[in-house]
């Protein structure tokens, strides 16, 4: 919905569909609930001490979150703060700890369907991929593996790399590391590294490690040297796959979404409420509801509900799915499918009047 269009219901119900200016009560209502639609949704990351948080908060705002015109504020505390959230991110490092599991068990605002947990550090692991299973099957919630600080630092400056203190990746210094003689040994760890005989110096080096980390290092030479004639944005882009960041990404925009949409299903809730309670201004609230806007965000929060993609396309495929929930509708004993197959029927049809 758009802000426009909360303008418009807050035109409508000053003055009454029955000619009497509304009372300041539901006007107050009215606002009141628009308010509550329209403040910012907050990203919550969280873990134990130490656990990488600062890295997923900066991957988090290097990225524009789509929630349908609201402000998202991503913000990183200690797993202490009592402020509302709407998306909490819990980062845990290694295995598993009771504080976790405890945590875990019972989010704070109760935000079990808005949670995304992020195993970080992944480049220290032997087997990211299966302590990230393992994880999950402890939680009996899907656990992410990332490469925190390495996918940080990519996505600094549009994968052009910035580190944590400002060092900047320089692809040419890559490069010069790869072509030289250091070995698979010398990429273990980090003094090892520094102590090569190669070269680039040791502050480019250094900043090379700043910028992301020795693994993304090693992941870079080795691209480098499978694929000698690979540009520098493809070999980058195989770097950020290798990361685990786009998954990451994609829980968190999905989970954004959702509660997006939630903000949208409770205004319109609290609107059939105000409607009931204040005669004054129930035309207002009704013309509203059955707006273009309305009717959207309500499908949207539908195909939520359902799983379902919104298929567009021909005049044929709109008809065809206004058919399909319409039966679906007709067909179902549960409530909310029921409601949420009509809703997504009254959206198709809105599509053919347009």
């Amino acid at each position: 919905m758009s802000v426009a269009g909360f303008g418009r219901l807050r035109d409508r119900t000053a003055v009454s569909s029955i000619g009497v200016t509304a009372d300041d009560g539901a006007r107050e209502a009215v606002d009141i609930a628009l308010q509550d639609r329209l403040r910012p949704l907050i990203v919550r990351v969280t873990g134990r001490t130490g656990v990488g948080k600062s890295a997923i908060l900066a991957i988090l705002e290097s990225v524009r979150l789509d929630a349908d015109g609201l402000d998202v504020r991503v913000r990183e505390d200690s797993g202490t703060d009592n402020t509302d959230f709407d998306v909490l991110v819990y980062v845990i490092a290694g295995a598993v700890s009771p504080v976790d599991t405890a945590f875990l068990s019972s989010p704070p605002g109760g935000a079990q369907d808005g949670t995304v947990v992020v195993l970080t550090k992944a480049d220290t692991l032997d087997d990211p991929t299966a302590a990230a299973a393992a994880a999950s099957h402890q939680l009996a919630r899907t656990v992410l593996p990332v490469m925190g600080a390495t996918a940080a630092g990519l996505r600094g400056a549009g994968l052009g790399g910035t580190g944590g203190s400002g060092a900047s990746l320089v692809m040419a210094d890559v490069r010069a590391v790869a072509a030289s003689e250091v070995s698979p040994a010398d990429l273990l760890t980090v003094d090892r590294f520094l102590a090569a005989d190669i070269t680039v110096s040791t502050r480019r080096r250094e900043a090379l490690i700043e910028c992301i980390e020795l693994r993304g290092v090693a992941l870079l030479i080795d691209v480098l040297r499978q694929r000698t004639a690979v540009s520098d944005d493809d070999a980058l882009r195989e770097l950020a796959d290798a990361t685990g960041v786009d998954a990451v990404l994609a829980a968190v925009s999905t989970a954004v979404s959702v509660s997006a949409a939630n903000r949208d299903a409770h205004l319109h809730r609290s609107l059939q409420q105000i409607g009931a309670r204040h005669r004054q201004v129930r035309g207002a609230v009704e013309s509203y509801l059955a707006s273009d806007e309305a009717v959207a965000a309500e499908m949207r929060c539908a195909a939520l509900y359902l799983g379902v993609p919104i298929e567009t396309g021909s005049e044929q495929v709109v008809v065809e799915q206004a058919a399909r929930w319409k039966h679906r509708a007709a067909a179902s004993e549960d409530s909310g499918v029921r409601r949420s197959a009509l809703a997504l029927c009254r959206g198709y049809v809105r599509m053919l009047r347009r």
